[in-house]
Parts: C-alpha cells; sequence; structure tokens
C-alpha cells in the first residue's frame, strides 16, 4: 500500500512572474485537490524585486499549515555589479533556519549567467557552504539545464519564447558540471539535492559515477519532459538506476501557483495532471506522458514508498520546523524596506502588509491557545 505522496519541489510562482500574497492562496488550495499529504515550497530570491515575497510567503504558509508545509528559503544576492564584493551569505542562512525554514534553495541556472557570473567554488561562498556542509542542513541545488536548450533545433518553443535558449552567449552546458566538481571537491557532503535528474537522464552511466563518488547528494524527478522520454528509450538501465538508487531519488512537480498567464484553476488541474502522468510512468510498463505514449519502469511498491515520501522525510526531516513568529515578523519588515526602497518594488507593498497581518492573526490564535 503506497502511504503518502509528498511533492518536494513546488514554487509560489513562475520563474518570470512576480511572486504576490494570492500565491500562498493557490498552494493550499493546490495541495488538497492534488491529495498531497505534504508539500515543500522551494524559494529562489537572488537579487530581483520580484522575488522579494517568497521568503515571507513560505514562512507564512508553514504558519498557516504547520503539519503539511514545509519550505526552504533563499538567500538574498547582491546586484549583479557587486558580486564579487564579499557578502553575508552565511548570516542569511543561519537567520533563515533559526526562524523556522526548513533547508536551503540555491539556484545556478544559465538564464542568469549573463549577470551571475562568480562561480559556487568561489572564497566568497566558502563559509556559507562550510556551515552547511558541518549542519548537514538540506539543500535543493538547482544545476544547469536541458542540453536541448544550447541546440536551436531542439529546444522547445515553449522554452524559446520563455528565453531559455542559451545560444553561444552564455556558459556550456559542460560548465555547470565542471564548476559542481569543484563545489563539491571542496564541500564532498554537502546534504544536497540535485533536482531534475541533474539533467542527465540521457547518461545514466555518467549519472551513476556521480551518485557514486558523492554518497550524499540526492536526486529528485522533477520534470523536464526529457527525462521521461529518456527513461522510457532506456527502460531496463532506467529502472535498474531508479530500484539501486531508491533511498536517494525524490518526487517533486516543479508546479506553481495561478498568475497572470492562467488563471489558479486552470493551473491547478494542469499541475494534477502532472502528478498524475508522472506516476502512471513510474507505476506502470506503458504510460502516457505529455501527449506521447512511454515505456513506464513499473516499480515495486517499497521502492515507490520511497521515491513518493520516505526520502524526503527521512532527508527533509519527520515534521516541517516551527516558526519562531518574531523572527520571521522581522524578516517580513527587512524585505518591505527593500521592496519600499526600489522603484520596481512599491506595488509589493500591500502584499507585504498583508502578510503581517495574516501572521499577526495566527500568532494571537497561538498565544490564545
Amino acid at each position: 500500500m503506497i502511504r503518502k505522496l509528498i511533492d518536494g519541489h513546488y514554487h509560489l510562482g513562475r520563474t518570470s512572474k512576480t511572486t504576490c500574497y494570492t500565491n500562498v492562496e493557490d498552494l493550499f488550495l493546490y495541495r488538497e485537490e492534488a491529495g498531497l499529504e505534504i508539500v515543500c515550497v522551494h524559494n529562489i530570491v537572488q537579487w530581483e524585486t520580484k522575488n522579494l515575497l517568497r521568503n515571507p510567503l513560505g514562512a507564512l504558509a508553514k504558519i498557516m499549515d504547520p503539519q503539511h508545509i514545509y519550505a526552504f528559503g533563499g538567500v538574498i544576492y547582491p546586484q549583479p555589479d557587486r558580486q564579487w564584493e564579499p557578502f553575508d551569505y552565511l548570516g542569511q542562512a543561519q537567520e533563515l533556519i533559526f526562524m523556522g525554514f526548513d533547508g536551503i534553495k540555491i539556484q545556478n541556472k544559465p538564464l542568469y549567467k549573463g549577470e551571475w557570473k562568480i562561480p559556487y567554488y568561489h572564497e566568497n561562498f566558502d563559509s556559507f557552504f562550510a556551515w552547511l556542509e558541518q549542519e548537514q542542513i538540506p539543500i535543493m541545488f538547482h544545476i544547469g539545464d536541458p542540453k536541448e536548450f544550447w541546440d536551436i533545433n531542439r529546444i522547445p518553443k515553449r522554452m524559446y519564447d520563455f528565453g531559455w535558449y542559451y545560444g553561444e552567449n552564455l556558459p556550456s552546458y559542460e560548465s555547470f558540471y565542471e564548476e559542481t566538481d569543484r563545489l563539491l571537491e571542496k564541500f564532498p557532503k554537502l546534504n544536497m539535492t540535485i533536482p531534475h535528474f541533474y539533467f542527465l537522464s540521457d547518461d545514466l552511466k555518467r549519472l551513476r559515477n556521480f551518485m557514486d563518488q558523492y554518497p550524499n547528494v540526492k536526486l529528485d524527478i522533477t520534470p523536464g519532459g526529457e527525462m521521461y522520454f529518456n527513461f522510457s528509450i532506456c527502460q531496463d538501465f532506467a529502472r535498474e538506476f531508479f530500484l539501486e538508487y531508491q533511498d536517494r531519488i525524490l518526487f517533486g512537480t516543479d508546479n506553481y501557483g495561478g498568475n497572470e498567464d492562467s488563471d489558479s484553476e486552470e493551473q491547478r488541474m494542469l499541475g494534477i495532471k502532472k502528478i498524475q502522468e508522472m506516476k502512471a510512468f513510474l507505476e506502470y510498463d506503458k504510460s502516457v506522458f505529455q501527449g506521447g505514449r512511454l515505456r513506464g519502469l513499473s516499480l515495486p511498491e517499497s521502492a515507490l514508498n520511497r521515491i513518493y515520501g520516505d526520502n524526503f522525510i527521512q532527508w527533509a526531516g519527520e515534521k516541517p520546523k516551527p516558526v519562531r513568529f518574531s523572527k520571521a515578523g522581522q524578516m517580513v519588515k527587512k524585505y518591505r524596506e527593500f521592496a519600499a526602497a526600489r522603484e520596481d518594488g512599491q506595488d509589493l507593498l500591500p502584499d507585504f502588509d498583508e502578510v503581517l497581518r495574516q501572521m499577526e492573526k495566527r500568532r494571537s490564535l497561538w498565544e490564545s491557545n
């Protein structure tokens, strides 16, 4: 019997869109309608104003549903023109974890490499990663993108329209693996999950070598749709890989709340369909994924239980960490000041005020009980 299903990889909003208060409302409807035991929200902040509500909303979501919502915080980065200067990544991470976040989200996506060139193995990050390694803080670390995004003849039109064609003006596909290797040479015991199967679904022999070299590293099976087509092509070997590393593979979707491009209900239905297609691929010999007929993995129940939920709990903790109300309120006010000081942050201020109202409301209820 499959006991629980955990979406270990959810975002409050799309990468290209401004995160807003209604995204947290979408999250709770999504969890209920998708029949998920737990959802883990991942917050990428970096230097962009449009991301400033993500950590506050992640903390609020944990407060609103402390039994079923995990959240990984993202640190604020300096503006790209100051990226080579020393910066307090460590202090921010420590504050986020102390406040009640369950882990740290880090992104190394080619989309940003035109502006953000400093590698993660640079000495500016050493104290940050040394502490994460020492404390075994769970890290969700997006690294690279599908190989097709560098090939104008293979990139899906939808991704090209997003601006995710990397051509010759950005670092190569291989450069992201070289950067990761150099980081892990310095910090080999990072408690890290790499989503999207590390974009190596078409080279499982290479991925096996990597997994054996770094036994602390885990993977998640968040689409990239190319993953499932690649697995289908080498069905037997892919099934063997999943069975061999069944204790180090997590379920996740990359689903997100509604926004101006699609209303919330439509987005939830698409997200639920994605879950159903992913599960069918894992559970049966034949399935349909994104309109294509695939050969599935037909995994045994024991492996499915690990992938669907047990591995996430073992990695991120038996229960979501409780949020320290006072620290969370201080964070929201600080982030609100950041938004208020920026010309493109004025539209976010009412949403920040709503987050503060909701936090205070629930703090009063918690103290009265």
